[in-house]
C-alpha cells in the first residue's frame, strides 16, 4: 500500500472507549489527590490538638461517598461495556 501524499500514515480510527477510560482515570486521580490533600490537612491539624469535628465535620463521610460513588460509576461503565460486546 503506498503512502498518502503527504508522506503521512493513515491516523488510525478514534477509540471512543479508551478515550472514556482516560478521562475517567484523570478524573479519578484528581478526586482521590483532592481528598488526599483534605484528610492531610483534617489529620495535621487534628494532630496540634484541636478537636476533628471542629475543624473537619463530615470529611470522612464525603471521602467515602465520593469513593463509593466512583466506584458505582466505574462498574456501571464496565458492565455497559460488557453487553456492547456481548451484543456483537
Amino acid at each position: 500500500m503506498l503512502p498518502p501524499a503527504g508522506g503521512r500514515p493513515p491516523k488510525p480510527p478514534f477509540d471512543r472507549e479508551r478515550f472514556v477510560f482516560k478521562i475517567l482515570a484523570v478524573v479519578i486521580g484528581t478526586q482521590l489527590l483532592i481528598h488526599s490533600l483534605a484528610a492531610g490537612v483534617c489529620g495535621q491539624r487534628a494532630l496540634e490538638g484541636r478537636p476533628v469535628g471542629q475543624i473537619c465535620p463530615g470529611t470522612l463521610e464525603q471521602l467515602q461517598g465520593g469513593f463509593d460513588s466512583t466506584l458505582k460509576l466505574l462498574l456501571a461503565l464496565l458492565g455497559g461495556a460488557a453487553l456492547t460486546r456481548m451484543d456483537r
